[in-house]
Formats: structure tokens, C-alpha cells, sequence
């Protein structure tokens, strides 16, 4: 066997055992993503410090003053935020677990309630098995919703030590991201390295602007959220609006789920509240479909709803809520990587 064989035999098993690896470490990828969504938001803000030029002579920032400049304002702007908004969340979810039983008790009892009367309703045999079929549904997904928030809430406190490495991971990636660049490039060949250099700066571009743009949407939609209960005097209303934050982070259907547990909140004080509330969600989607992610998020993805929905659904049976999260993202990058390597060769 030839020395090239040999070669390529090698890189086969190098490929084989990085997958297997990357199988395996599925537990570490948290702080990984953590830390990569960081450096993605925080980029911008140390280019800008990088550039600053301090005095007539033009001496510029280095790049890792500028990542710990831009670690300070961030310490800073969030140290204000926890003072103004994190401790009053704190007290507010340390209540809603304290009335969690309560609620789930109350609802059951809603639902029964509303059997009751679809009973003594005079409806065909069909549309009683369907709404029997809806409710419970709708008690089923109440439970579990609130099961993972629990289970979230705990896993984030169990996974405090994993996170002590995230900033140090942001403060790298941030700090030497055209190192690594480059040294993943030179593991190709000469030939091949522009190609790579592109796909990976048009990778890299794509994640930046959909990671920032949704950020920054899912903070605009937790704000009009919390804004609209505590308005209407919906129980929890900073509760409700961190989960219509975090439900944003998934793409048509995330402002659905998020809104469930409000209008159910809503109908234990009264049917006409969650009426207003179903109201309100619907303006909420329709200001976010015409208004937000136009001008925030633009044509960043520029994937067809099908494929989102098809990306979801893959997310969604592999890895849960996380892969819900992340599938949008994933297919982004792979429809970077066919027109690079398949279109445009055909080309």
C-alpha cells in the first residue's frame, strides 16, 4: 500500500473519531454554545473598541483590551439590568413555584368545567371527542411545560460550574477568531483553501446576523409581552414575558407555545380577561410578522417557511426543545454549504 493510501486511511480514522467524540461530549456542547452565541453578539462591540483611536497620534485599542472593554460594559449593563429587572423576576418566579400546585389544581378543575359544558351541550359524538381530545391536550402540554421549567430552572443551577468556562471560551473566540480560522483552513489543501475561507466567513456572517437579530427580537417581543399582562393585570406577568422571550428563539410556532400559558392564566381569572389576552397575542404576531423581524432580522436566513417548519420538526424529534432552537440556524448553514459545494460547482 502506497504512502498516499496510508494518508488518506488516516484521515478517514481522524474523521471517524471526531464524530464519535463529538457523539460522546454531547454534555459539554451547553457552555460551548453559550460562549459562541456571546462572541457573535459581542463582536461587533470589541471591533468598534478595536478601532477607537485614542489621541492624535492613532494609537489604536489591541483586540484583547477591547474584549475585556467590552466584558466590562457588558458586567456593567447587566449588573444594572439585575438590579432593576432580575431581582424582582427572582421574587416573582420564587412565587409562581410556591402557587404552582395550586394553579396546575386549578386548571384541572377548568377543564373539567369545560367538558361539563360541552356535555350539556347538544353536539354530535365527533365534536365532543375532538374537544375532549383538544383539552386534554392542552392540560398535558400546561403540565409538561411547566415540568421543563422547573427542570430548566435546576439544570441551569446544576450547570453553574460547566458555565464558569464560558467567558474564558467568549473571551478566546473573540479574541482570536482569525487564528482559529486560519488554522482550520491550513488543515485543507492549497486548492481548496479559498473555498473554504468563504464558506466559512459566509457561515460565520449568517450565525452573526440571525444569533444578533434574534436576540434583539425576543428582547422586543419579552418587553411588549410584559408590558401587555401587566397591563391587563395578568398574574406573573415578568414570568410570562422571559417565556415569550425564550419561546421567540423558535421560529413561527415558538409565539404560539408562548402564548398558551398566558390565555390559560388569564381564563382562571376570567373568560373575558383571556379573551383580551388572545387578543393581544394576536396583535403582538401581527406587529412581529409586519414590523420587528422585517427590520430587525431582514432577509438574513432567506429560508421558505416549508423548509423552517421541515428543519423544526427535525429539531424537534432529535433534540426537543433545543433542537427546536437550533434548527433554523443548522439549516442555514447547510444551505450554505450546498450552494457553495454543489450549486456553485455545477456552475
Amino acid at each position: 500500500m502506497s504512502f498516499k493510501s496510508y494518508d488518506t486511511w488516516f484521515k478517514i480514522s481522524i474523521l471517524l473519531l471526531g464524530f464519535y467524540v463529538i457523539v460522546k461530549v454531547t454534555p459539554i456542547y451547553f457552555p460551548i454554545i453559550i460562549a459562541m452565541v456571546l462572541a457573535f453578539i459581542l463582536n461587533p462591540l470589541v471591533s468598534y473598541i478595536s478601532s477607537i483611536g485614542l489621541g492624535g497620534k492613532k494609537l489604536y485599542i489591541g483586540r484583547s483590551i477591547a474584549v475585556l472593554c467590552a466584558f466590562f460594559l457588558t458586567t456593567f449593563l447587566l449588573l444594572i439590568m439585575g438590579t432593576f429587572v432580575l431581582l424582582p423576576f427572582i421574587h416573582e418566579f420564587d412565587k409562581f413555584i410556591v402557587d404552582l400546585p395550586g394553579l396546575i389544581l386549578k386548571v384541572q378543575e377548568m377543564i373539567i368545567e369545560i367538558q361539563q359544558r360541552a356535555s350539556v351541550l347538544d353536539l354530535p359524538a365527533n365534536i365532543n371527542t375532538l374537544i375532549d381530545q383538544t383539552i386534554a391536550s392542552a392540560a398535558s402540554f400546561s403540565a409538561d411545560l411547566a415540568r421543563r421549567i422547573l427542570q430548566a430552572f435546576f439544570g441551569f443551577a446544576s450547570s453553574i460550574v460547566e458555565l464558569v468556562v464560558v467567558p474564558v471560551l467568549t473571551y478566546y473566540f473573540l479574541k482570536d477568531w482569525s487564528v482559529l480560522k486560519d488554522k482550520i483552513i491550513t488543515m485543507f489543501t492549497v486548492e481548496s483553501r479559498g473555498k473554504v475561507r468563504k464558506i466559512i466567513e459566509e457561515m460565520a456572517t449568517v450565525i452573526s446576523a440571525y444569533i444578533r437579530g434574534q436576540v434583539l427580537i425576543s428582547i422586543v417581543i419579552g418587553v411588549f409581552v410584559f408590558s401587555g399582562m401587566y397591563l391587563l393585570e395578568v398574574d406573573y406577568p415578568l414570568v410570562l414575558g422571559l417565556l415569550a422571550a425564550c419561546t421567540e428563539t423558535i421560529p413561527i410556532v415558538g409565539p404560539i407555545i408562548g402564548s398558551v400559558p398566558a390565555i390559560m392564566l388569564a381564563y382562571l381569572t376570567s373568560p373575558a380577561l383571556a379573551f383580551k389576552v388572545v387578543i393581544f397575542y394576536i396583535i403582538v404576531h401581527q406587529v412581529e410578522n409586519q414590523i420587528v423581524v422585517p427590520n430587525i432580522m431582514g432577509h438574513t436566513i432567506d429560508l421558505h417557511p416549508v423548509i423552517i417548519i421541515i428543519s423544526l420538526l427535525i429539531g424537534g424529534q432529535l433534540w426537543g426543545i433545543i433542537g427546536m432552537m437550533l434548527a433554523v440556524p443548522a439549516a442555514a448553514l447547510l444551505r450554505v454549504l450546498i450552494r457553495q459545494l454543489w450549486i456553485t460547482n455545477e456552475r
